[in-house]
């Protein structure tokens, strides 16, 4: 993800609406530090909403993050660390101390000795990637996965039928003992009316660091293209800075590319709104935010064909093996020329994304937090 995470309050209306109250249900919230992308938004988006849902949800926060709670979550600001520290030992020991309630981990990674939890493992990523990840969090991944996670017990949870059957395979655990809650996609705003196409056609796509991202195969493509196609690509989101070189090395006009790098909420859907479409190359994702997000503004969708996109996108976006340029580049063209194949796959788009919303996954999510507290209570 390449957007601006919601608002955040520093000083707290909700620091006091349940500073003294009981703490039924904790959510961990190392992520506002620790986390990026996809999964930082996942989390605030789960937290926030979770807590229009129910009235026990407290977010535990380390000291260094308190000016980054999502606005109107409730918080409590508890230790003196930050990091996996403060996850492994200082917040396990405060929920010790205040009656055991159930944690929710929204990102990826859990303590390690506390029960009981439901923790989030939207992929395994670390594991297929390592070279995309440090040293340090591929061990507490592992560890916490291992330990934290998968115990007798406790409660995993991920956000596609692809990635329940990638982790059940990595870790050795049976299907059906790890949960799935598709994820929302309405957290952009969506413009009144769709502006018309640009002129010449504008591509849209990400430019974030990692092979599984796969950014250089939109660069493949447009190398393909006749030096004269009336077909731009605009890269956001944090930019691999090796992307730009890449182009040159492939003979591709510098007018050809703008490098947006990263944009606000606002303007990624702005720039979604008016690209004839956005391509998604990825060569692996746990579940894949933006072109869900990209389709509730009725952009077309190019997506590599991979088995996440498949379950997600259904027949709504139009497909392209994830190394293959030619395919690519054929799509594209077809895309930017052909007015009646844009209005299809837009139509398409926005009724497959009304699907996905925060909502219906928070609403998911309480289902199992209620789960949970109606076994804790031997119910």
């Amino acid at each position: 993800m390449t957007s601006s995470p919601p608002s955040a309050s520093s000083n707290g209306p909700s620091a006091s609406n349940r500073k003294d109250a009981p703490v039924t249900v904790a959510i961990n919230g190392r992520y506002l530090l620790a986390s990026f992308g996809g999964v930082r938004r996942c989390a605030i988006e789960i937290s926030q909403h979770l807590s229009q849902l129910r009235s026990d949800i407290v977010l535990l926060v380390p000291p260094s993050a308190v000016d980054q709670v999502p606005e109107g979550v409730p918080f409590r600001a508890i230790g003196r660390t930050g990091g996996p520290l403060w996850e492994q030992i200082e917040l396990p020991l405060w929920l010790r101390r205040n009656g055991s309630p159930l944690l929710l981990n929204p990102a990826n990674i859990a303590p390690m000795v506390y029960r009981p939890q439901i923790s989030v493992q939207h992929d395994i990523a670390p594991s297929l990637r390592p070279q995309d990840f440090t040293f340090l969090f591929r061990v507490q991944w592992h560890l916490s996965v291992r330990w934290g996670m998968l115990r007798r017990g406790q409660t995993l949870v991920t956000s596609s039928d692809a990635s329940r059957r990638e982790i059940a395979e990595r870790f050795g655990v049976a299907p059906e003992t790890i949960d799935v809650v598709h994820l929302g996609a309405d957290t952009l705003p969506v413009p009144e009316a769709r502006p018309a196409p640009a002129d010449p056609a504008v591509i849209v796509a990400f430019g974030r660091h990692g092979a599984g991202k796969n950014a250089r195969a939109t660069i493949n493509a447009l190398a393909l293209l006749p030096e004269d196609a009336p077909i731009q690509v605009e890269f956001l989101g944090d930019l691999d800075p090796a992307l730009e070189p890449y182009a040159a090395e492939k003979g591709i006009a510098p007018g050809r590319i703008r490098w947006r790098g990263r944009v606000s909420d606002d303007e990624l859907a702005d720039a979604f709104a008016r690209a004839s479409a956005f391509v998604w190359p990825s060569l692996h994702e746990g579940f894949g935010l933006p072109p869900l997000e990209a389709q509730r503004l009725g952009t077309p969708i190019l997506a590599s064909d991979i088995p996440i996109n498949r379950e997600i996108l259904r027949d709504s976006a139009r497909y392209f093996p994830a190394t293959d340029a030619a395919a690519l580049a054929a799509l594209i063209t077809e895309v930017a020329a052909d007015p009646d194949a844009r209005a299809d796959l837009s139509q398409r788009g926005v009724a497959n994304a009304r699907d996905f919303t925060w909502r219906r996954t928070a609403e998911r999510w309480n289902d199992l937090i209620e789960d949970r507290l109606r076994r804790g209570r031997g119910l």
